[in-house]
């Protein structure tokens, strides 16, 4: 005496209610006919994809519209809008872990400074630092983007990602500018990641101006 819908594609539940005795049920026409003992007659219609959207977003219910979105004829374009959608609900409940995963898939779609400008504000240093890196690691980071990156992990003093960052090798290797990094890790007292840099891209006069005007300093 239940009548229950699945999309066993996206995996949630279509429809669900309670009817009368069902006697018969047939599928023709893209629709669902159901007839009753009682010979009460129903049909049931599958909703476009953008009611379908409507209705979820209206119940915040964005895991199952990017998973219908992804199954369906849309661009992805239509789906990063979703993600970033979902960030931002998120971000408005205050699960900021929660909302920096879903904006880590709209690189290359969402403007970044849409996203840092919002952990900038909250002063998230740790969701904006992972944001960063994955700008690095997908190849879409600028010179602002590589300072700002190298400032959160010296102020957070995370001497193992600042390693990970300038002495990372092969796949592990990020693509950033090496002299807006070298000037960061000078102004941030980190003279030896900065004479790294240096000597490994062959800043040889840069090299020499680090430990004569730097690391001699320090010394003194």
């Amino acid at each position: 005496d239940t009548l229950t819908i699945y999309d066993l594609k996206n995996k949630f539940i279509a429809f669900n209610a309670k009817m009368e005795s069902i006697a018969l049920l047939v599928s023709e026409y893209s629709s669902l006919f159901v007839v009753t003992h009682d010979k009460k007659f129903y049909q049931f219609n599958e909703h476009d994809l953008q009611s379908k959207m409507e209705t979820l977003f209206k119940k915040n219910l964005y895991a199952i519209s990017i998973s219908l979105a992804s199954n369906s004829s849309k661009d992805q374009s239509y789906v990063m809008d979703i993600f970033q959608r979902y960030g931002d609900h998120l971000y408005s409940k205050g699960d900021y872990d929660g909302a920096i995963q879903q904006y880590l898939e709209t690189i290359r779609y969402v403007e970044p400074s849409y996203v840092i400008r919002k952990f900038l504000d909250a002063q998230r240093i740790h969701n904006l630092t992972r944001y960063l890196q994955a700008l690095h690691e997908k190849g879409r980071a600028n010179k602002d983007h590589t300072t700002l990156l190298l400032n959160c992990v010296t102020k957070l003093k995370d001497v193992q990602k600042l390693d990970e960052f300038v002495k990372g090798t092969g796949a592990n290797r990020l693509q950033f500018d090496v002299l807006t990094a070298i000037n960061v890790c000078r102004q941030a007292n980190y003279y030896d990641h900065a004479l790294y840099l240096a000597r490994e891209h062959g800043e040889h006069d840069l090299y020499l101006k680090i430990q004569i005007e730097d690391v001699a300093n320090e010394i003194e």
